[in-house]
């Protein structure tokens, strides 16, 4: 598509519809020129899931002031049920009010691949009963909206993380003078069966689990609804596995260590939040 440049007003071909400018030395000082206003954004990371929603909820319900931006990163291995519920519910209900939820792709900020050059797995794979560490999500999604905050000339921001009280041990302080992290369903009080309530309260249909198809660390329950109900999810998990494989023989996606097509799930089905169910008892995996 063609744009044009903010700083020099000259026309360029670009396939990211955020780009604003048509090089680096215009970007320099185009967002150099915004951020001399000193103006602090507030800018939600929207995850996709229950969190998430309950806070589009609240947003939409005038329950919680609306952000200044609100993104989603699209890592390149979320469920195609994440992004189906985004797009048939978060994004027209959000629009309704004013504000756009913007997907940023990691890839148009950073690679993705599941090993580095130098052979390191980023995701927390498993071999021989150990777990490789996690640095997927602070590289492909917190690295790329800072990235994508500098592009919209973002001086300071105020960044909302969707985490609930129940999980207060995941917030963290930022590192990063103009970045500050705030955790709005912590400041409430908010546990995560409290924004199950609001998403049904304010008659949101309620969000399936979110999680990468490939992340090694997703329960029974999901991996038995991937297969079952997102084949092509399925499908593509199995063929990274073997590609992981090419380069790491003892590493695996599943903790058994046993390559997924083999794995044999102890559940007879999963619903559409990774539920399982067996012989009529209710349990998860």
């Amino acid at each position: 598509m063609e744009s044009t440049c903010l700083n020099c007003g000259k026309t360029f071909v670009t396939n990211r519809r955020v780009r604003q400018y048509c090089s680096y030395r215009c970007s320099n000082k185009g967002n150099a020129d915004k951020r001399l206003e000193g103006k602090t954004a507030t800018v939600w990371s929207c995850g996709g899931g229950v969190q998430s929603t309950a806070i589009a909820a609240l947003i939409c319900a005038g329950k919680m002031p609306k952000p200044d931006y609100a993104i989603i990163t699209d890592v390149g291995y979320e469920k195609t049920a994440t992004f189906d519920y985004v797009e048939a519910h978060m994004i027209p209900r959000l629009a309704g009010i004013g504000l756009e939820l913007q997907i940023i792709k990691t890839t148009d900020y950073t690679d993705n691949t599941i090993i580095d050059p130098q052979g390191y797995v980023r995701i927390p794979a498993f071999r021989d009963g150990a777990k490789f560490p996690t640095h997927c999500s602070g590289r492909w999604k917190g690295y790329v909206a800072r990235k994508w905050m500098r592009e919209q000339g973002i001086a300071k921001a105020i960044n909302w993380i969707g985490i609930s009280l129940d999980e207060a041990r995941r917030a963290r302080e930022s590192t990063l003078q103009w970045v500050e992290l705030r955790y709005p369903l912590i400041d409430m009080g908010i546990r995560r069966e409290d924004c199950l309530w609001l998403i049904s309260e304010h008659a949101w249909p309620r969000p399936p689990q979110t999680s990468c198809f490939i992340c090694p660390l997703q329960n029974d329950g999901s991996w038995l609804r991937t297969k079952q109900q997102y084949p092509q999810d399925w499908a593509r998990a199995i063929e990274i596995e073997r590609e992981i494989q090419r380069v790491k023989p003892d590493v695996y996606l599943h903790k058994s260590l046993v390559p997924l097509p083999e794995v044999e799930f102890k559940f007879a089905w999963a619903d559409a939040m990774g539920e399982c169910k067996e012989l009529g008892v209710q349990c998860w995996g």
